[in-house]
C-alpha cells in the first residue's frame, strides 16, 4: 500500500512540473497581452483604432489570466493531495508499529507461559532420571521391575567411584576388638595377585563398627573395618585391575612385642584360665 501512494506522489509531482512549466508560459503570454492592451487603449483614446479591437485584447488578457488561476488552483489542490498522501504514509507506519507492538506484547506473553511449561516440564523430565551422586562402576542393582516404583530411601543399586580413594573392609574376631582404635596402621596384601610380584600396600583404619554384624549362613560375629589407603600406596600396585569385592587379607598393627612375649603369652593365658576355674 504504501508503494501504490508512492507512485501517486510521483505522478502528482510530475503533474506539478507540467502546470508549473505551463503557468510560467502563461504568465509571459499575459505580459505580452498586457503590454499591447497598454498600447491598443493608446490608440483608442486617440481614436486611431474601433472599440471591438479593445475589448477583443481585453477579452484576451482575462482568458490568460483566467487560464493561469486554473494552473494555480490545480498546482496548489496537487499539493494538498501530495500532503494528504503522505499523512496516509505516516498513518499506515503508526498502524503498522501499533500492530507490530502488539503483536510483540502477545509473543512476549506467550514466550513467558511457555518458559514456565518448560522448567515444569524439565522439573517432571529429571524426576524420571535417577542419577548417582558420582560416576563410577555398577557393582550391583537391585531394582529390575520395568515401570515399577521406587519408594523413598530405598537403594537401587551399588556403584563403585570411578575416582574414589581405595578402601578395605576387614571382619575381626569380637575377642580382638579391643585391640583396635582409629588410625591404626594396616597392612593389605591381595591374594588374588602374584605374591612374588605384587607387593603389600599400606593403610590406616578409618571406622570400626559400633556393633557386631552376623553372617546368616554360617552363623560367625565379627566387627566390620574399614581401612583406607592413598592413591600413591594404589600407585605401587602397578597395572594389576582392582575390581570390587576382591579377597584382601589385611594385617592391622597393634603393637610391638618380643619373640619371648609370643611364646609365653600362651602359657600366660592358660595359668590364668587354670587359676580362675
Amino acid at each position: 500500500q504504501k508503494g501504490q501512494l508512492g507512485e501517486r506522489i510521483v505522478q502528482l509531482e510530475k503533474e506539478i512540473a507540467g502546470d508549473t512549466a505551463q503557468m510560467e508560459a502563461k504568465s509571459k503570454e499575459i505580459e505580452l497581452v498586457q503590454k499591447e492592451l497598454a498600447s491598443v487603449r493608446v490608440l483608442w483614446g486617440k481614436k486611431l483604432i474601433s472599440i471591438d479591437r479593445l475589448t477583443s485584447t481585453e477579452r484576451e488578457a482575462t482568458r490568460l489570466d483566467g487560464e493561469r488561476g486554473q494552473l494555480v488552483a490545480a498546482l496548489a489542490q496537487a499539493q494538498g493531495r501530495i500532503a494528504e498522501i503522505k499523512l496516509q504514509i505516516i498513518q499506515i507506519d503508526l498502524d503498522l508499529s501499533t500492530e507490530v507492538n502488539r503483536d510483540l506484547r502477545d509473543i512476549d506473553g506467550k514466550t513467558g507461559e511457555l518458559f514456565e511449561r518448560k522448567v515444569a516440564a524439565e522439573d517432571q523430565l529429571k524426576r524420571v532420571d535417577i542419577r548417582a551422586p558420582q560416576d563410577g562402576v555398577v557393582q550391583q542393582s537391585l531394582a529390575y521391575t520395568i515401570g515399577g516404583v521406587i519408594q523413598p530411601g530405598q537403594t537401587i543399586m551399588q556403584v563403585v567411584p570411578d575416582n574414589d580413594s581405595l578402601a578395605v573392609e576387614a571382619k575381626i574376631a569380637p575377642s580382638d576388638i579391643d585391640q583396635l582404635w582409629g588410625g591404626q596402621s594396616a597392612s593389605l596384601r591381595f591374594s588374588a595377585f602374584n605374591q612374588r610380584t605384587t607387593p603389600q600396600i599400606e593403610g590406616v583404619v578409618e571406622r570400626i563398627s559400633p556393633d557386631i554384624t552376623t553372617d546368616q549362613r554360617t552363623g560367625v560375629s565379627y566387627y566390620t573395618v574399614r581401612i583406607k589407603t592413598t592413591a600413591a600406596e594404589v600407585a605401587r600396585l602397578g597395572e594389576v585391575k582392582l575390581v570390587p569385592g576382591m579377597p584382601v587379607e589385611s594385617f592391622i598393627k597393634t603393637g610391638d612385642r618380643s619373640v619371648m612375649s609370643y611364646l609365653v603369652k600362651p602359657l600366660q593365658d592358660q595359668i590364668t584360665r587354670a587359676f580362675r576355674e
